[in-house]
């Protein structure tokens, strides 16, 4: 069902929906990008109340959206926590190493393995492993056989094409990210957006059942995010100095939320 305040309402283009959809959900303080993290200060029904006090590239992120891939958000959000827990056990646990660090943090363990400087590390350990390595930890994402095959992949060929995360994290074009297996037009708009941090709308089901009930429809989705992006520079008069690719991730927030909310369905013909 639409909600009462979509209702009848003109929307020309993705800056009118922001302003609609920014009176009724809030998806966090100004450092949140919605999407939490493990240096996240404050998560809530997996939404990033706090976000991290300093924004940076984020490789948990690019295996979180192969890991979302067909399953529930907290599936994927345990798999992630699972497979990072191995990663700090077998790369950063120290019994001398001093945890009152990230005590701010939901999970110390966690804040500690996400920092920037054991990325690249995280990509060498993986890209070493098999996929029984680690399908145990991210079962109940479903489909683990092939996720693990990816992520392990996904590691491998950044290595091999980029040597590090930080050359990855600012060369890697969305083309490459498309010739990856398994990574499609929504996962690598979310790696470009919320990992990356680059001005990238995110294009999903909840999105394309907004607007379907909007009366707005689409061919493809690139004209979906064209008209989302339209005229959303336009957003600064709202936000002042936040970053577009912050505004972006947060408005792909509100779009879910209020999807979720009123369980906008699936349009049938």
């Amino acid at each position: 069902m639409l909600p009462h305040f979509l209702q009848n309402t003109e929307i020309n283009d993705g800056f009118d929906l922001l302003v609609i959809l920014r009176k009724h959900y809030c998806v966090g303080n100004r450092q949140s990008w919605w999407w939490p993290n493990f240096l996240s200060l404050r998560v809530e029904n997996g939404i990033e109340i706090e976000g991290a006090t300093q924004v940076q590239v984020d490789l948990s992120l690019c295996f979180a959206t192969i890991l979302g891939q067909n399953t529930k958000y907290e599936y994927a959000a345990t798999s992630l926590s699972n497979l990072y827990m191995f990663f700090y056990d077998n790369i950063a646990k120290n019994p001398n190493d001093d945890l009152q660090l990230y005590s701010t943090y939901p999970n110390p363990h966690l804040a500690q393995i996400a920092q920037p400087y054991y990325q690249d590390s995280i990509l060498q350990l993986l890209a070493q492993l098999l996929p029984q390595d680690i399908m145990p930890l991210i079962r109940i994402s479903g489909f683990y056989q092939q996720k693990a095959t990816r992520l392990i992949t996904l590691a491998q060929n950044i290595i091999k094409d980029f040597e590090t995360f930080h050359n990855f994290s600012t060369q890697v074009t969305k083309e490459w990210l498309l010739s990856q297996k398994g990574i499609g037009l929504e996962s690598a708009s979310s790696i470009l957006n919320y990992a990356l941090k680059r001005e990238e709308m995110v294009v999903d089901s909840y999105t394309q059942r907004l607007l379907g009930h909007c009366g707005l429809l689409f061919d493809d989705y690139y004209s979906i995010q064209n008209f989302l992006t339209q005229n959303l520079y336009k957003a600064h008069d709202l936000y002042g100095d936040m970053p577009l690719a912050q505004i972006m991730a947060r408005f792909h927030g509100k779009i879910v939320e209020c999807s979720k909310q009123y369980k906008i369905a699936k349009l049938t013909y």
